[in-house]
């Protein structure tokens, strides 16, 4: 014996076409695959945060940074256990590391801020 399938509760929303393809614009940005799941998400969360090809690849190569100038602090911190003696040359090193990663968060942080304000009318004071 079959079992008759259930459908939930359907809701219809209405909007123009101009709408229509904002919204299919954001449900593909979205990476959730189709409207229904984009709809989902939208109506049981505060809201959906896209993040970009170019932030993820930012980030990624932040997190390089990152690793290398954890890297280069280990060995360090390794010479300087072992001889008492730390170079310039390492901490120049480090620093200018730690300049690169600022440098990647400002251009994320831009790029972030310039899509964030996308069609908005800037601000008269």
């Amino acid at each position: 014996m079959s079992k008759k399938r259930v459908r939930p509760p359907q809701r219809c929303i209405r909007a123009t076409a101009e709408e229509w393809k904002l919204v299919d614009e954001k449900v593909k940005q979205s990476g959730l695959g189709n409207f229904t799941n984009y709809a989902r998400k939208m109506f049981l969360k505060d809201k959906i945060t896209v993040i970009s090809h170019f932030e993820v690849a930012a980030i990624k190569a932040l997190i390089l940074e990152l690793s290398r100038i954890g890297n280069n602090i280990n060995q360090i911190a390794k010479i300087a256990n072992s001889t008492n003696k730390v170079f310039k040359a390492e901490i120049v090193e480090i620093l200018e590391n730690q300049n690169e990663i600022m440098a990647l968060l400002r251009e994320i942080l831009t790029t972030h801020k310039m899509r964030k304000n996308k069609g908005r009318k800037p601000k008269v004071e």
